[in-house]
């Protein structure tokens, strides 16, 4: 078992279809919920329910933790990644149908609809975007042992 690089964790968070965002309520408790990310060139994004538990969270505590993990089916490898960070909303027209065009990037798909519905009423915007402050990582595989292509 090692500790990652920061030039493997940003290979392994780029190859990544799915993350799980943890917040903390008000009375302290954790809660956690999973999303496709997309990377604009200073944050992290995704598209959450705006008016969920997640946003809730984020009025009394904009601290947020990315969550990113990969294994092999049989669980002998493994990587875990944590992203701590600080998440907001996003209001602003031009930057909400940019996040619906580089999610539809991600997955193959074309969201231009929603993001004309969005750019409409930008006070509802579904769009988290997290500005990571500091990534950790580790995983099964020895000092000095590549982290196989698959993960990256």
């Amino acid at each position: 078992m090692r500790a990652l690089t920061q030039e493997e964790i940003l290979k392994v968070v780029k190859k990544n279809i799915w993350a799980t965002i943890i917040t903390v309520r008000s009375d302290g408790v954790p809660y956690a919920i999973e999303a496709t990310p997309f990377e604009t060139e200073t944050e992290t994004c995704f598209m959450i329910n705006p008016n969920g538990t997640t946003a809730r969270n984020l009025k009394t505590s904009d601290h947020v933790l990315l969550k990113y993990t990969m294994a092999s089916g049989d669980l002998e490898e493994w990587i875990g990644i944590s992203c701590l960070g600080t998440g907001r909303f996003v209001h602003e027209k031009d930057e909400i149908v940019e996040g619906w065009r580089l999610l539809g990037l991600v997955l193959g798909l074309d969201f231009s609809s929603a993001a004309d519905r969005f750019a409409k009423t930008p006070e509802r915007s579904p769009m988290l975007a997290v500005k990571v402050h500091q990534r950790t990582g580790r995983c099964s595989f020895r000092p000095g042992e590549a982290v196989p292509e698959k993960y990256v």
